[in-house]
């Protein structure tokens, strides 16, 4: 059994009896936890441990939404004088423990060091046992109460586009020829919404997150209205590379 059709199975297991699951791959998985739902009749809620969340947990209910998802927020700071440390070293520092990808959340790079999301099973051995990071001796604490994300870093952009078009969306962005996007979609290079999509003409709207392999991350902020030239204009944010 495939990993796509072991995680169909899975979810549908648990929406049955109206479990939780662990954390799940923003796209696809949350896709088949939909459809698990769906099919099971009940609904499912998704949250990751703040706002925004890309890895999040699956909470299947039949009638109150779920209040408590289990999941701890870990900070670990580390002095940034003798040690860099990024979004990999820590990632795979806790795998090199024996954490299993999908008992993680997200991992934010924050001013002060970093704040880690775990399913709370695995939060005390994580506090006792993680310590370091590549060659930098970490501090990991738990943090409770409400938790705003950083800002990412990047920039945004006004362009102007004939339409909503993703091979229109992913030119303006990247600063890409129209014909050049399309030979991105059509290799396979790009995910709309953490999905991959083959179609060029698929549209997209506000809120949507575009993603090309070797360009980075775009984000369709907000439509601008009608240019004098009858052309759509948008305001998008394209993520740090």
């Amino acid at each position: 059994m495939d990993w796509h059709a072991h995680l169909a199975a899975r979810l549908a297991e648990l929406a049955a009896r109206g479990g939780r699951s662990r954390f799940l791959e923003p796209g696809e998985s949350v896709a088949l936890a939909q459809k698990a739902a769906r099919e099971a009749g009940v609904d499912v809620a998704f949250w990751g441990g703040y706002p925004g969340a890309e890895r999040t947990v699956a909470a299947f209910y039949w009638a109150e939404p779920p209040q408590e998802f289990s999941i701890a927020r870990l900070r670990a700071q580390w002095n940034g004088k003798y040690a860099s440390l990024g979004h990999r070293d820590l990632l795979g520092a806790l795998l090199g423990l024996g954490i299993e990808r999908e008992m993680l959340g997200d991992i934010l790079l924050c001013e002060d060091g970093a704040r880690v999301f775990v399913l709370e099973e695995i939060a005390p051995y994580l506090l006792v046992n993680w310590d370091g990071a590549g060659r930098a001796k970490l501090h990991v604490c738990r943090e409770e109460g409400d938790f705003s994300p950083p800002e990412p870093e990047g920039e945004y952009l006004r362009e102007t586009v004939n339409s909503l078009r993703l091979d229109a969306i992913l030119a303006a962005g990247y600063g890409l020829s129209r014909e050049q996007a399309q030979r991105l979609v059509r290799q396979g290079l790009v995910k709309l919404n953490h999905v991959e999509c083959a179609r060029t003409d698929a549209r997209v709207e506000a809120g949507d997150l575009i993603s090309a392999r070797g360009y980075g991350r775009l984000r369709v902020e907000e439509e601008l209205g009608k240019t004098r030239k009858d052309r759509l204009a948008v305001r998008l944010f394209r993520y740090g590379r």
